[in-house]
């Protein structure tokens, strides 16, 4: 049996040491330096150059952005962050990253992303956000946790809808919608409206003031101010609870009108109840004297609301027709039991100069059947 010698089991320990080291140095650099992490700052990831459709990288590390020839100073660090946004964390220690949470909702990161002085984050849409949060962003890993604070920006509001179209001064408008949280001005383009009671998230009651014809509706909150996509009231108005002046004297053939009906009244006190008793009767107004210049008014669309009565199922359908042009009708689909708002394009009814006739006619319906009709204008 051979004999091994000092020299020999000297080396072979200094061997066995060396890979000990070698592992235990390696297994440290996967795991960076081992410390407590710390936060110093939230980044964006890269910045938009003013030439359109050049993104050029941030280097994390420093205050410099690269492009194809130079190094351009630019601060990149943000005090807050908004919904739906990428953003890279810098600090120390953050190798061994294991979770990463803003106001408490923990967020997803791309591993394959992490070095020991950044992680690369997307803040989703459900982060919450507002003045009861903790406004924390909290960073944990193997080796302690950091917080740092970082607010979440409300978004801008949204609006979808709002109801009645059209009101009068002092009356009450709902508007309906997302983000409305902490509400602080309601205006009709610029005019302040009085908000009613106490809002919600999704609704914000109003009062319209005084002096609005035609307008859209902004909501200011802390996010930002939003405008409506649809036009509140009319540039020219045609019937609220009474007809406009000079309209009205010439009411249809083949159907039994109330102009002041006061059943299924969608805004104010009154309605137009049209009883149809002939398949293809009419309420038609117009024929004394008055007309609408469309040119001087600015006008591109006429606007009305439909209730379905009594005699009207799914499918009924009246034509509306403008100035007699019953070459350019244009057929909608009512609604039984609801009131409906139509908007119709004035290219669409013959595009015409000056209104001089508004005609809604049934189209097959039963008889009798009866529709209610409110609120009809220009935009």
């Amino acid at each position: 049996m051979k004999k091994i010698n000092n020299q020999t089991r000297f080396t072979t320990l200094l061997l066995f040491v060396a890979i000990v080291v070698g592992f235990a140095s390696c297994k440290k650099t996967d795991e960076g330096a081992g410390g407590a992490p710390k936060i110093t700052r939230v980044r964006l990831i890269s910045k938009t150059d003013t030439l359109k459709n050049v993104v050029h990288r941030i280097n994390l590390d420093s205050n410099l952005v690269y492009n194809e020839t130079r190094q351009v100073k630019f601060d990149s660090t943000v005090v807050a962050g908004r919904l739906n946004n990428q953003y890279a964390i810098v600090g120390e220690n953050l190798m061994t990253t294991l979770s990463v949470s803003f106001n408490g909702l923990q967020v997803n990161y791309n591993p394959a992303l992490l070095t020991d002085n950044s992680i690369i984050i997307s803040i989703p849409a459900e982060t919450p956000y507002g003045p009861s949060q903790s406004n924390k962003l909290i960073v944990t890993t193997k080796f302690g946790t950091a917080s740092f604070d970082f607010p979440i920006l409300q978004p801008p509001p949204t609006i979808t809808s709002f109801s009645p179209v059209a009101a009068g001064a002092g009356e009450t408008v709902t508007i309906v919608g997302t983000i409305f949280e902490g509400v602080t001005k309601v205006t009709f383009d610029s005019i302040p409206a009085q908000i009613v009671g106490t809002p919600t998230k999704t609704q914000i009651q109003v009062k319209v003031p005084a002096g609005v014809v035609q307008s859209r509706i902004l909501v200011t909150t802390p996010g930002g101010t939003t405008r409506s996509a649809g036009s509140f009231g009319f540039k020219a108005l045609l019937y609220d609870d009474l007809f406009a002046t000079g309209w009205g004297s010439y009411l249809g053939y083949n159907s039994t009108i109330n102009l002041a009906s006061t059943v299924r009244v969608k805004r104010g006190t009154n309605a137009i109840a049209t009883t149809f008793t002939d398949a293809y009767g009419a309420l038609q107004i117009g024929y004394n004297g008055a007309t609408i210049n469309v040119t001087s008014a600015g006008l591109t669309a006429i606007k009305f609301s439909v209730y379905g009565g009594t005699g009207i199922v799914a499918g009924s359908r009246v034509q509306l027709v403008i100035n007699g042009n019953y070459g350019n009708a244009v057929a909608i689909t009512l609604v039984p039991g609801v009131y409906t708002d139509y908007t119709i394009q004035l290219k669409d009814v013959g595009n015409p100069s000056v209104i001089t006739e508004f005609v809604l006619q049934s189209l097959g319906n039963a008889v009798p059947s009866t529709i209610y009709v409110d609120d009809i204008g220009f935009i």
